[in-house]
């Protein structure tokens, strides 16, 4: 299914809040729901910077090794 690009980011961020606010109100202790709601709107976010941290430090890791890996190469 190709969806555009925007409707994509919206999709992702209300999942995510969804989840949030799910986890906080179901969680063993459980939450009302007035208050879930509230931190999910905090917590959604960082939870997609973080996701987008590891994202980019995953594949600028992934980038230095292939030119680690080339420069041995061309030195043997």
């Amino acid at each position: 299914m190709n969806l555009p690009k925007p409707l994509k980011t919206v999709l992702t961020v209300l999942l995510m809040y969804a989840v949030c606010v799910l986890l906080l109100h179901y969680r063993r202790d459980g939450m009302d729901w007035t208050l879930a709601l509230l931190l999910g709107l905090a917590l959604a976010p960082v939870a997609l910077l973080l996701s987008w941290g590891r994202e980019r430090l995953n594949s600028k890791a992934e980038r230095a090794g292939l030119r680690l890996r080339e420069r041995r190469a061309r030195n043997q």
